[in-house]
């Protein structure tokens, strides 16, 4: 009886017009709640307050859906909140999801309602870190879906490693930025910011991924699987690229929690990423397009192995369709 009662209570804490935009079971949003150690009645009341709401409203595309404010977002933030309020040294989490998934959307929103609420929060990309143009260049030189950029093998790893110990350590981070509009859109690094946030986001598209142990195995469950026709120089490649993983999954053991924006669908990303591309060259007058944007997409198709990125080893996942709706909760339990 204690059970249902609990059970009812939770269900008449947020609206219809919330719990009825969600394609997920109303039972595993509770069940996500407890697993990051969310009071509900604490947390409705917070997000739903009118103030909050019009800082949080001011950094939404307009219509943005109820199940990713609600599951998503607001849950997200929340956590965050609490490490500021109960951890007394800097933390970094590790946030994953492919291209056009959503990860930038959800990062310009942590980073301008904190800013809005003085809270010690910064979002970076996995991105900013990229090599400079001419190292870029000549590291991409040769690669089979002949991109300017994006795969493992194309940060300056000696510096992220740097960069983000010595955040570990003073609370300083010192990082560049990169644009990826410039040159046409191959992208070149646009300057350097500080920052001293007692919580860092790392957000990229394979982030939290590692090398897998049999690659010529998982090479023809690609193909059986994901209908890919991987050529031998691909193949060679994606072989190079375990290597470079290995030097990645280093990075990734410095991170306190990884997140990860799971697509239902491995192709999702091919309209996703499309997308992506048509609105920066709407805002920015440059981007990927024709054979390079579809080079791009299959190289994120191809380059790791679609098992690798599918199963990532994170404590949180909320699973996404192709629509970007959230059909899918799951969380280890965190204790504070």
């Amino acid at each position: 009886m204690k059970d249902k009662d609990i059970n009812y209570d939770f269900n008449n804490i947020f609206p219809k017009d919330i719990s009825d935009d969600f394609l997920f079971p109303f039972d595993t949003y509770r069940l996500f709640l407890e697993g990051l150690s969310i009071n509900p009645l604490t947390f409705y009341q917070k997000w739903s307050d009118v103030n909050l709401q019009f800082i949080s409203d001011k950094y939404w595309k307009p219509n943005q859906k109820s199940d990713w404010k609600w599951s998503l977002t607001f849950p997200f933030f929340s956590l965050l909140e609490n490490y500021i309020n109960t951890i007394n040294k800097p933390i970094i989490i590790g946030f994953s999801g492919l291209p056009g998934s959503g990860k930038s959307t959800l990062g310009f929103w942590i980073d301008s309602v904190a800013r809005e609420l003085s809270l010690d929060i910064k979002v970076i990309s996995l991105d900013d870190f990229y090599l400079p143009a001419q190292e870029m260049d000549f590291a991409m030189k040769g690669n089979p879906w002949n991109v300017p950029r994006g795969f493992p093998g194309s940060h300056s790893l000696d510096l992220l490693h740097q960069s983000l110990d010595t955040f570990l350590e003073t609370g300083v981070l010192s990082s560049p930025t990169f644009d990826k509009s410039l040159r046409d859109g191959k992208g070149d690094r646009s300057g350097w910011c500080d920052y001293q946030p007692k919580v860092l986001i790392l957000e990229g598209w394979f982030v939290g991924c590692v090398p897998v142990s049999d690659l010529f195995k998982i090479d023809y469950l690609d193909q059986d699987e994901f209908n890919l026709s991987l050529s031998q120089s691909e193949k060679d490649y994606r072989a190079l690229i375990q290597e470079s993983l290995l030097e990645y999954s280093e990075i990734w053991k410095k991170f306190h929690k990884i997140w990860h924006l799971k697509s239902s669908e491995f192709n999702n990303t091919v309209l996703w990423k499309s997308n992506q591309e048509n609105e920066m060259i709407k805002l920015k007058g440059s981007g990927l397009k024709g054979n390079n944007l579809s080079n791009f997409i299959r190289m994120i198709q191809t380059a790791i192995p679609q098992q690798s990125l599918s199963f990532i080893h994170s404590d949180t996942s909320v699973e996404i369709n192709q629509n970007r709706r959230i059909i899918k909760l799951y969380s280890t339990k965190y204790y504070f």
